[in-house]
């Protein structure tokens, strides 16, 4: 299975939620890559730089249960990424900025994603009881892409993570990403 993370916009979390949904999966016993196609090669650098080494870079050579796919913040990029993906994941943080770019991410990629591929929007540093967060169901229905139903918070920890690896995230951080990355490879 390809997980695809995007959007047209940087700062997102594309980055973070990669490597961080990938580890999500091998700490339950999958094999699991990242290809990274982000020319600044951030999760590349995070996994040449984490001790655990249960989540590897792509090899074409390897078979793997999942491959997460970290893209770059630029639309003219994506074609290539997406016609090998079984989902395509769009990170979106609950700001005008990004919604709005987020729609324009859905316009640029709809026409390109492979037959079955799905499309779905992953709201990321989500703020418990704001009104933002409460609106987010409606807000993915405006944009016209379901939303996964978990939607990850704002923690330091995930920060902290680029730095400490896995065993920066506390128990919390470690279920969000545990569900997440189940609703992702199962929906």
């Amino acid at each position: 299975m390809n997980i695809l993370l995007c959007n047209g916009k940087g700062g997102t979390g594309k980055t973070t939620l990669t490597v961080l949904l990938a580890h999500a999966l091998a700490e339950a016993g999958k094999k699991v890559a990242v290809l990274d196609r982000d020319p600044q090669g951030t999760a590349t650098k995070w996994l040449n730089g984490c001790e655990s080494k249960k989540v590897t870079l792509y090899d074409h050579t390897s078979k793997h249960d999942a491959v997460f796919i970290d893209t770059p913040p630029r639309l003219d990029t994506l074609k290539a990424a997406l016609a090998s993906c079984s989902v395509a994941v769009i990170v979106c943080s609950p700001s005008p900025a990004d919604i709005w770019t987020t729609r324009d991410t859905v316009e640029a990629i709809r026409p390109h994603l492979p037959g079955k591929a799905r499309l779905r929007i992953l709201f990321n540093g989500v703020l418990t009881n704001t009104v933002l967060a409460r609106e987010l169901p409606d807000i993915a229905k405006r944009i016209g892409v379901k939303a996964f139903s978990t939607t990850i918070s704002r923690r330091q920890c995930y920060q902290h993570a680029a730095l400490l690896g896995w065993q920066a995230l506390d128990l919390a951080a470690r279920e969000e990403m545990f569900k997440a990355a189940l609703e992702i490879v199962t929906e």
